[in-house]
């Protein structure tokens, strides 16, 4: 790839780096305690461009603050800090943080987006790796605890990749793809809207994704201070999440023409991201909680986390289905 080409790229990996303020001061956890707001922790923007969009965010009965991180592990820590209220993760990186100690917990389901596919090992354009078995012993980039991590380790832990294992390089997505393009690593672990900034804007190869590997799903994640002094707010603001999912499952062009403004990715990417972003929220139950046994097992097994509290207590069940 040109440096020409690059450089779109970049630019909007800046944004989104950009986006990704800390929230970790005295100041932000005494804002996200404040009785009239709720501080909503996002991925890239996707869930805010998905409630404007929806206009599920009208006659609000609170303020809604939202804040915008680059990938799940920063939202997890800010989070865990009390410097926000709620935010949508993987179940990867939630569980990971969970089981590190963090005061959190699933509270509303957001099931498998895209069959899987939301989650890829991506190569470049100009890569010599046709396959799976070309990793072995190769340096793929992850986020440390991230989904891309979880897919990583299935991927190692079923034979899929065959031994020696990948060397496992733990960078953030704008330094993953920095050395990506700079042959500093040979693939990249990853998720929306990495993916398809790296297929569909840069012609990149996926060479796997989270199809049948793992449960793949999402949670809206809250502070254990937030159930217990904002269930109300909550309550509403999921129930307003399940209506803007409902919606955009028949406007996804609307919702990609927002997401694109709002966030400076390509139209045709962001129209990618939609059609594997779109899914019908639901309460947490007891398949959903056994499927996610196997998500904590991946991390322990490769050694990860030690130890963690009774698994039920990760998950708030207090949500009824919208």
């Amino acid at each position: 790839m040109t440096p020409a080409a690059r450089t779109p790229f970049r630019r909007i990996l800046g944004t989104l780096a950009l986006l990704c303020l800390p929230l970790l001061s005295t100041s932000g956890a005494s804002a996200a305690r404040a009785d009239d707001e709720l501080v909503v922790a996002d991925q890239k923007g996707q869930q805010k461009a998905l409630l404007e969009a929806a206009g599920a965010d009208r006659d609000l009965p609170y303020r809604i603050r939202w804040v915008e991180f680059e990938a799940a592990a920063p939202l997890l820590q800010a989070l865990g800090a009390g410097a926000v209220d709620t935010g949508i993760a993987g179940d990867g990186p939630f569980l990971f943080a969970w089981g590190a100690g963090l005061p959190v917990k699933a509270a509303q389901l957001i099931p498998p987006r895209g069959g899987g596919r939301a989650t890829a090992v991506v190569v470049s354009a100009g890569s010599a790796i046709r396959g799976l078995s070309d990793l072995s012993g190769r340096r793929v980039a992850t986020g440390r605890g991230s989904i891309g991590h979880l897919l990583l380790l299935r991927l190692i832990q079923t034979g899929a990749i065959p031994a020696p294992a990948p060397r496992i390089v733990f960078l953030a997505p704008a330094q993953a793809k920095a050395a990506l393009d700079s042959g500093g690593i040979d693939a990249w672990s990853t998720w929306e809207p990495y993916v398809s900034l790296e297929t569909v804007q840069n012609h990149g190869h996926v060479l796997a994704d989270g199809a049948g590997l793992m449960p793949n799903n999402s949670f809206f994640v809250a502070t254990d201070a937030a159930l217990a002094h904002k269930h109300a707010e909550l309550a509403d603001f999921y129930r307003r999440v399940a209506r803007a999912y409902a919606w955009g499952g028949g406007h996804q062009q609307d919702y990609a023409a927002l997401l694109a403004r709002q966030t400076g990715l390509p139209q045709a990417v962001a129209q990618a991201v939609a059609q594997k972003l779109i899914a019908t929220p639901a309460a947490i139950d007891d398949t959903v909680v056994q499927a996610e046994r196997t998500t904590l097992q991946t991390y322990r097994s490769a050694g990860f986390l030690s130890s963690a509290g009774p698994f039920e207590t990760a998950f708030d069940r207090s949500f009824t289905q919208p």
